[in-house]
């Protein structure tokens, strides 16, 4: 009498050990940390000088109906004479919280966890337990109009 064993359930097995494996990335983007919600809208800098010097930022609970993740709001920096950067103001660590960041001069800083974001550059992460760069939204400058429109 001949026993004939399957290899077939150890292959399947294999297979569900190496899709599970491989389908685990550890390379997250802020995509995925700061949900996509909505944005579009307009800033007039008339009304925020503020805006009018390179290295300045700017918190706005609201942009026209657009309030951001988790309605934390934006932080708009002014990064030359006619570009700028507009960050979600949801840590990408405590993105739930109900604090948004707050602004110490380039500094974009969670009250909750202590993480310190770079405004005047990609809002990478410069010091606490945060490890991905803050979420960005376009925009684009009329300087003619001295209007900031952001939108995603």
């Amino acid at each position: 009498m001949s026993h004939n064993k399957s290899n077939l359930p150890l292959f399947f097995l294999f297979c569900l050990i190496n899709i599970t494996f491989c389908s685990c990335s550890k390379d997250t983007n802020v995509n995925e940390i700061i949900p996509y919600v909505p944005v579009n809208g307009t800033i007039n800098l008339n009304f925020y000088s503020e805006l009018n010097s390179v290295g300045n930022a700017l918190y706005f609970d609201e942009i026209e109906a657009s309030v951001g993740y988790n309605g934390h709001g934006f932080i708009v920096v002014r990064t030359s004479t006619s570009e700028f950067v507009v960050f979600d103001a949801s840590c990408t660590n405590d993105r739930d919280s109900e604090e948004h960041l707050e602004i110490e001069g380039i500094l974009g800083i969670c009250p909750v966890c202590n993480s310190k974001f770079n405004l005047m550059g990609n809002g990478q992460p410069i010091e606490g337990p945060a490890r991905y760069n803050l979420k960005t939204y376009r925009n684009s400058y009329s300087p003619s109009r001295n209007e900031l429109n952001v939108r995603n």
